[in-house]
């Protein structure tokens, strides 16, 4: 699919679009939660979303996981996320102007 290849490269240099935050799948369980790769947290609130979590890398995919859900899963696995996503390029609410 063409989204898996955007998104495979999506986070550069620490920020990612919202357009492509959008299209990351989110991560809800998996075969071995210590083959999952931080790439860093995520507090994004959109127009109809709030994006508090985390980028991860499982496999050769990008996915986001929720705070509750990284919160379930870290009495199991010690999370160690060392970077803060800034999200680029939001779209503007109804008030405001460019």
């Amino acid at each position: 699919m063409e989204w898996e290849k955007i998104l495979r490269d999506a986070v550069k240099e620490n920020s990612i679009k919202e357009l492509y935050l959008r299209k990351v799948p989110s991560l809800k369980t998996c075969e071995d939660w210590n083959k999952v790769v931080e790439v860093g947290t995520v507090d994004h609130k959109t127009k109809y979303a709030y994006y508090k979590g985390g980028l991860v890398k499982y496999g050769e995919r990008l996915f986001f996981v929720t705070q509750e859900r990284l919160d379930a899963v870290s009495p199991f696995r010690k999370w160690d996320f060392k970077n803060k996503i800034k999200v680029t390029d939001p779209e503007l609410t109804a008030g405001e102007k460019k």
